[in-house]
């Protein structure tokens, strides 16, 4: 048989092993060096938590893959397994990112002085004289019958980045004008 080094696939395997190890060392440093979640499109931590539990049982799933090719008795230079030891790097970066950003949140729960994204806020409509509460959330989550506004709307807007006691104006069809009385 002859020493395995001289072998053709083995080189490609080891090779193939090589580029997936680099492209954990980058996204690595990458993870370290910068934050890759914007928080800003985070509505919530539990969606963060959610996330991660979802990424650990796709990890689970990918790796049980993993197991079943390598009991077909295929070899590690499978293009089949290298393409799901390539989703497997993927999913560990991605558990990597998410659990940084929870283990580091300083997110809208710190910054509670001004509107942010996941705040909820009470508001004054001040031509009408009327109380409001809306949460503020991003495109996906919102529901505007249950109090949740996408940060995309006017109100929502003029709203981000605001304190309690500053009056803004809406600028729709009809502006108008809000105070801003409570921010959770």
């Amino acid at each position: 048989q002859g020493d395995l080094s001289e072998n053709a696939d083995y080189d490609a395997a080891r090779d193939r092993q090589a580029r997936v190890e680099a492209t954990i060392k980058e996204n690595d440093y990458v993870l370290t060096n910068f934050e890759l979640i914007d928080l800003d499109e985070i509505a919530s931590r539990e969606e963060l938590q959610e996330e991660l539990e979802n990424l650990r049982e796709e990890k689970t799933a990918v790796n049980d893959e993993i197991l079943e090719v390598k009991k077909n008795g295929v070899g590690d230079d499978n293009v089949e397994l290298f393409e799901i030891c390539d989703k497997l790097a993927e999913i560990e970066t991605r558990i990597r990112t998410v659990e940084h950003a929870l283990k580091n949140e300083t997110t809208k729960k710190s910054s509670k002085k001004t509107v942010k994204l996941g705040s909820k806020v009470v508001i004054l409509t001040l031509d009408e004289d009327e109380e409001e509460e809306y949460t503020i959330v991003g495109t996906v989550e919102a529901d505007p019958i249950n109090g949740k506004i996408s940060n995309e709307t006017p109100l929502a807007m003029a709203l981000l980045d605001r304190k309690v006691g500053d009056v803004v104006t809406v600028f729709v069809g009809h502006p108008y004008k809000v105070e801003i009385k409570k921010i959770d």
